[in-house]
């Protein structure tokens, strides 16, 4: 079976709730911005898209975070 990879990049939102980062697992207040990643073709399910805190997003970057790798 073929594996499909879905082609994503992280937008700036601001939160609307408490949620925690994917990377470094700290909160994410409300009113504080963030990053969610979103498929450039393909709907990413809010369940499983990943968020990352405006920290992690400085001191990595897009291309790091969507790696996946700490």
């Amino acid at each position: 079976m073929e594996k499909s990879i879905i082609e994503s990049r992280l937008i700036k939102k601001l939160s609307n709730f408490s949620t925690v980062c994917t990377n470094c697992d700290n909160r994410i207040e409300p009113d504080e911005v963030y990053y969610l990643e979103k498929g450039d073709k393909d709907h990413i399910h809010s369940l499983i898209a990943r968020k990352y805190c405006s920290n992690c997003y400085t001191k990595y970057g897009e291309r790091i975070l969507l790696r996946g790798k700490k």
